[in-house]
């Protein structure tokens, strides 16, 4: 006698796992999803080896990689003198972007030399961010050349490391968990920072490797990630809350994470003190970082509006998908409190949903910008989103519908065809 059946050995999976084939009293197990796991299995490796292709059409045999830093041609008479003679790509017609202030950082990262001042627009504020210029200096042995080069790349390997981690949080196991991983790391705030050799990829990395540590109840490691993670982009210290214990009655644990959360901030809180000491007549960041809540938002998709005539809809509609996006990540997190609250991702993406409420217009030049200063709270949307709901893949597509703007950012074309 023969039997047949299938056997759903996981829950999160819509299909059966198993099939059970019983001949005389005997039981055999054939894996029939294995195909499906093979398929997930390729589905990542073509994601990163998409990546890694449009990385590879930013080089250059003559410059490198050093188009990702984004030097522009209105700030190259006031370079680093050996900057200058490394020969970096630098846009024409154009400022260029804040990649390349952090890169020249990293060939003087003590800031002793005094022509710091005159080569970055803001020396105070630029060389407070420290880590990654440290980074790139250890890595290329203080070579100029190999020094922006690593400087270039170290967002493409960030990239490739939180790709690989996130697997963790987000299992492939439908189609909801494959959106959510390709919303993670395609959306338009992590692919800004690769293309742009920013720092909001690599604290974002740093802080996911905190959590990590947290989850297995390695303190010391969360700490130093969670320092680390400042020390790269101080707004990385809203991610404290990743150190807090599960139980609000938890005394004892609230006071033990009040402490590391000091020695978390005393590395950066120091190194900012030395930087003002080094430049402390240098111009400081303005009040337009922040605004009342939501007004720099729409004001940047009214200033989006107004310039379709002359500019096209594609920069409105990228706009207006990006913001669409981020709001939904936000009020998913301001209302899955209850449900998720205790969760270190929530504690850790939370803040960034209410830093991006009072996002200045300095922020909200672009929505892209405004994605990668919030890019945690993009993180925890997608990792804490539900995938067993018949709500969560449309959920899931509209708040990670920055990738349609993500996608543009590695291509090589002028920064002025881009939203």
């Amino acid at each position: 006698m023969i039997n047949v059946s299938a056997v759903r050995n996981d829950p999160w999976r819509p299909f059966a796992s198993t099939l059970s084939i019983g001949i005389d009293g005997e039981t055999a197990f054939i894996d029939i999803a294995a195909p499906l796991r093979r398929g997930r299995l390729l589905f990542h490796v073509a994601v990163a080896l998409l990546f890694l292709g449009l990385v590879a059409l930013n080089f250059d045999h003559t410059t490198g990689f050093t188009r990702l830093i984004g030097f522009g041609d209105r700030f190259a008479p006031a370079q680093l003198p050996d900057v200058a003679q490394s020969h970096p790509f630098v846009f024409p017609h154009s400022d260029g972007y804040d990649g390349q202030f952090y890169a020249q950082v990293a060939t003087r990262p003590t800031l002793a030399d005094p022509a710091l001042k005159a080569a970055l627009d803001r020396p105070d504020y630029r060389s407070r961010r420290i880590g990654l210029p440290w980074f790139a200096w250890l890595v290329g042995v203080g070579h100029t050349l190999w020094v922006l080069e690593v400087y270039a790349l170290t967002n493409v390997l960030a990239w490739l490391a939180l790709a690989g981690l996130l697997l963790r949080w987000i299992a492939p196991a439908n189609a909801t968990a494959l959106a959510a991983w390709f919303g993670a790391v395609f959306g338009v705030g992590t692919i800004m920072s690769v293309a742009r050799a920013l720092t909001d990829l690599p604290s974002t990395l740093l802080i996911a490797v905190a959590i990590l540590f947290a989850e297995r109840a390695r303190q010391a490691g969360a700490v130093v990630s969670l320092a680390l993670a400042a020390l790269t982009r101080d707004t990385s210290v809203l991610a404290g809350g990743l150190l807090l214990p599960p139980r609000l009655d938890d005394r004892r644990g609230w006071i033990r994470a009040s402490l590391l959360a000091i020695f978390a901030v005393v590395p950066v809180t120091l190194w900012a003190l030395y930087a003002h000491w080094r430049f402390p007549d240098s111009p400081q960041v303005d009040g337009s970082n922040f605004d009342w809540p939501f007004v720099a938002m729409l004001g940047a998709l009214d200033a989006a509006w107004r310039v379709v005539p002359q500019k096209g809809w594609h920069i409105f509609i990228a706009q207006l998908f990006t913001t669409a996006g981020l709001c939904a990540q936000f009020l998913f997190l301001a209302f899955s409190l209850r449900g998720h609250g205790r969760e270190r991702w929530w504690r850790a993406g939370a803040p960034f949903a209410l830093l991006f409420v009072v996002l200045g217009p300095a922020v909200w030049e672009d929505a892209s910008a405004a994605a990668r200063a919030v890019l945690p709270m993009t993180l925890a949307f997608n990792i804490l989103l539900p995938r067993d709901r018949r709500w969560s893949l449309p959920l899931c597509l509209l708040g990670n519908l920055s990738v349609l703007h993500g996608l543009a950012y590695l291509l090589p074309t002028t920064w002025k065809n881009l939203p």
